[in-house]
């Protein structure tokens, strides 16, 4: 669903949304993510549970899509983009432990990054066709949302074919759903890996500092007089571009440096894009290269994330730490946009994009000085 990432261009330019309207798509994004963290926490050991879990966030997050036709509005749209999100979210955890499962640490580092790229390649070809398809048909858009999602529900089909490998973990106890248990686990494990505390306490500057400055970028952008064309063109096919020539990068990066080395590395490129953005003035040179660059973070960015779990996890069960991570998204989620939106409103969208810029810098510099050893590579067990 490579157009979910221009969802804030097509509201502004088709249907008009407000700042504060582009604030509450920001933020209902990782909001969301809080009750992905609950989903999360419904997995079970089995690999049914891993499957059906996997099957369901994905068919759910999709699902609204289709329907955009009958409600072409924005209160529709900011809902189908809350939902895509927390489901997508949602789909991390079991996604994960079935690769932790089935592929050793470095086949998985391999497989993921092959799998990440050809979807690079495709989100090219989509973001390209479908900034011409727009440009010269305004209400194209709402007939694509649907045709895409179409195509995305058929992964459903190879999902359940999966065959995942049934590992030995001990069986807790099975208590009533609690909203508070799955929180005190992800304190508890914050407070005994310091390790992965500065994982999340980089990633919170970084991933905040992104979240300040996002409610500015859609208005400024389209209050430059672009093409519809040029901003898919940067925003999705050069974007692309940086993450297909990155990613060989990260992936073979990942067997050899630590993550929170790899980590510094992409929220140093994301200071480089919020400052290219700042400097957008310079000429059209800018903002493709601002866009490269943040495809190169990206696509880094992607991999670390979403493999942090197995990594940090060694031999426990891997989905109770990418659980913290999708709780890490929601929570500065809460936070960052509003002040971001905030700030647009009040002193101007430059500003926040400066902010950002510096908290990106802080969280840069947050995760560099690492000690200690490095966690030993887990082998799956077969």
């Amino acid at each position: 669903m490579s157009i979910h990432s221009v969802l804030g261009l097509i509201l502004c330019k088709y249907l008009h949304a407000t700042g504060l309207q582009i604030a509450l798509l920001t933020s209902l994004r990782p909001v969301v993510s809080f009750f992905s963290f609950y989903w999360s926490s419904l997995i079970n050991k089995n690999s049914s549970s891993l499957k059906k879990n996997l099957m369901a966030a994905h068919a759910l997050s999709l699902i609204p899509f289709l329907f955009v036709p009958l409600f072409p509005n924005i209160s529709y749209m900011i809902f189908a983009s809350a939902m895509f999100t927390l489901f997508y979210r949602a789909e991390a955890p079991a996604l994960m432990e079935i690769l932790r499962r089935n592929l050793l640490k470095e086949e998985r580092e391999t497989a993921f990054s092959r799998a990440t790229t050809a979807a690079y390649v495709e989100g090219i070809a989509l973001a390209l066709f479908s900034g011409f398809v727009i440009e010269r048909l305004d209400s194209a858009w709402v007939i694509l949302f649907p045709i895409y999602a179409t195509i995305s529900l058929f992964a459903l089909w190879f999902q359940y074919r999966l065959i995942v490998t049934e590992m030995e973990i001990p069986q807790e106890e099975r208590r009533a759903f609690s909203f508070i248990e799955p929180l005190k686990t992800s304190i508890e494990i914050l407070k005994n890996r310091p390790d992965f505390f500065r994982f999340q306490l980089g990633y919170f500057f970084c991933g905040g500092g992104l979240m300040l400055a996002q409610p500015a970028l859609p208005g400024f952008l389209t209050g430059c007089a672009l093409s519809f064309t040029l901003l898919f063109t940067s925003m999705g096919a050069i974007k692309q571009l940086g993450m297909i020539v990155a990613t060989p990068f990260w992936g073979s990066s990942m067997k050899k440096v630590r993550y929170e080395t790899l980590s510094a590395c992409t929220f140093l490129c994301v200071s480089v894009f919020l400052a290219c953005i700042y400097l957008f003035e310079l000429g059209m040179g800018t903002l493709f290269l601002a866009y490269f660059i943040y495809g190169i973070a990206q696509a880094g960015s992607h991999m670390i994330w979403n493999l942090s779990g197995p990594y940090f996890s060694r031999e426990e069960e891997s989905s109770r730490y990418t659980m913290v991570n999708v709780f890490m998204v929601g929570l500065r989620g809460c936070l960052l946009p509003p002040i971001g939106g905030l700030i647009t409103d009040i002193f101007g969208p430059m500003s926040a994009i400066f902010c950002g810029m510096i908290l990106c810098l802080m969280g840069t510099l947050s995760i560099l000085p690492i000690f200690g050893p490095q966690p030993e590579p887990q082998l799956a067990k077969k």
